[in-house]
């Protein structure tokens, strides 16, 4: 259903949001766009949560009110929808999806599984680390639909054992591909919003490589932990060997057949796509040396090697290429345009001064230290993404953080704002808090009251990790 009539309900505090604004503007014409802005704000975050229209929809009302209320102009407006990281996604959906369509991720997922043994512990530590190191790369709902039927097929030969075990070999697909995402740049959409909010509010920018310098660490340490909870915790696992599943999952990895020519090519493009994302910078070094004027961007490489896919044919003697124009229509445009909305919303708020007031007034509070605040806006993020979308939460909470560093003295905006971000994507509480645990939870495996209990904990390490990583580790690296 295109309009949700039974939802109509939830959108009247943006509506009258939006209408108090504009109240307010007649009242007060100097600060008029100080407070437009604001109701602008909340109508369109008012739409995203409740989802009343589709979310691409309610990204395109930027475009309509922003210029009516001279917030923007409509090609300032609309250059929000062109800003480079976008770009940088969409070659990376484009990258994802074809490694998905030749089935590489499939190979790879069963050729590491078939490596970490066949012990319970090892099969459950296996698909965690396959779901995470797939996630790094391809989109998180993609990495969880692909390795669901593994991990039932493997339930199925555990049907005499604890239903917990079953039900711990389902969920850590899960969190393995919500953990994943954070390591890389454009592994999960908050670190690509970060990314745009970088440039757009900070006039900075960030490379594919300092993220990775903590981005693997959180993931890493962040994915050893939810394991050790999984199966020290909550399940006391008897860690005798499984043959028949160590051997299902040989049988499966030989079903596929010698690398096929598609998937050669395919992965030798993705490859060169990795090498220039993390050797860009000394790459741009070395032409500056040269006095080359041109510099390689992250965007400039996931659109560069996304378009080689549409020339290279994905084996000789034929036409048809590794991805074809009808590829598009598996290409999440609705995430590029909440992207779009997102960075004309706080393109917005900024220029009429309320990100500034924002960052004043809760700097402005008294805390024992910055630690302090970073510790509560952390707590803030994990929990309120359980409830809404990671996506629409960082379009959100990231502004107002970059407000909060920069009102504070000496405070770098980075260390604030990237254990928020992160924590946008460490949800494992609810089902409706990420794609990866409504798909697994899909399954009928998993009780609620269940994966409310272990979530919980896992967020409450979640937290302490990030605040540690932000009070030490992000200083260091910026």
């Amino acid at each position: 259903m295109f309009f949700n009539f039974n939802r109509i309900w939830s959108i009247i505090p943006g509506f009258l949001a939006y209408i108090v604004s504009i109240l307010l503007s007649f009242s007060s014409p100097t600060n008029s766009q100080f407070y437009i802005s604001i109701g602008i704000a909340i109508l369109i975050i008012n739409l995203w949560i409740s989802e009343i229209i589709p979310i691409w929809l309610s990204s395109l009302f930027p475009i309509i009110l922003m210029p009516i209320h001279d917030l923007l102009s409509i090609p300032n407006t609309l250059k929000n929808y062109f800003n480079p990281t976008i770009f940088l996604f969409l070659g990376g959906f484009l990258l994802a999806y074809s490694v998905e369509k030749w089935h590489l991720h499939k190979r790879i997922a069963f050729k590491l599984l078939s490596i970490t043994g066949d012990k319970p512990k090892q099969i459950i530590w296996g698909l965690m680390l396959t779901s995470a190191l797939l996630s790094m790369w391809i989109s998180n709902t993609a990495t969880a639909i692909m390795m669901l039927p593994i991990a039932l097929s493997i339930t199925k030969l555990l049907e005499n054992e604890n239903r917990k075990i079953s039900m711990i070999i389902v969920l850590c697909i899960a969190y393995g591909a919500n953990i994943g995402g954070v390591a890389t740049l454009i592994g999960t959409p908050p670190n690509i919003v970060y990314k745009g909010f970088v440039e757009s509010i900070l006039h900075q920018e960030i490379t594919f490589f300092q993220w990775l310098i903590f981005g693997i660490p959180t993931s890493a340490i962040m994915l050893y932990f939810t394991y050790l909870i999984l199966t020290r915790i909550f399940v006391k696992i008897d860690n005798q060997p499984m043959k028949e599943i160590g051997e299902m999952l040989d049988n499966q990895y030989e079903q596929l057949g010698q690398l096929s020519s598609s998937e050669k090519r395919t992965l030798i493009v993705f490859l060169l796509a990795i090498f220039f994302w993390i050797f860009s910078q000394p790459i741009n070094q070395i032409l500056g040396n040269y006095k080359f004027d041109f510099k390689i961007k992250e965007h400039h490489v996931a659109l560069f090697f996304s378009f080689l896919l549409f020339i290279i044919p994905f084996k000789k003697s034929t036409k048809i290429k590794l991805l074809s124009v009808n590829d598009f229509k598996y290409i999440n445009w609705s995430i590029l345009l909440l992207f779009g909305a997102g960075i004309s919303i706080a393109k917005g708020l900024e220029t009429t001064g309320v990100i500034a007031f924002l960052g004043d007034w809760i700097s402005s509070q008294k805390y024992a230290n910055w630690s302090i605040l970073l510790l509560l806006l952390i707590f803030l993020a994990i929990f309120l993404t359980e409830f809404m979308s990671n996506v629409a939460l960082a379009q959100i909470f990231i502004p107002v953080v970059f407000g909060i560093a920069l009102a504070m003295p000496n405070m770098n905006p980075h260390v604030l704002a990237i254990p928020v971000t992160i924590a946008c994507s460490f949800a494992f509480m609810l089902p409706i808090a990420t794609p990866p645990n409504a798909v697994v939870f899909s399954s009928g495996h998993i009780k609620m009251t269940y994966m409310i209990k272990i979530g919980f904990l896992i967020n409450i390490v979640a937290i302490i990790l990030l605040w540690l990583i932000g009070t030490y580790i992000l200083p260091l690296v910026f």
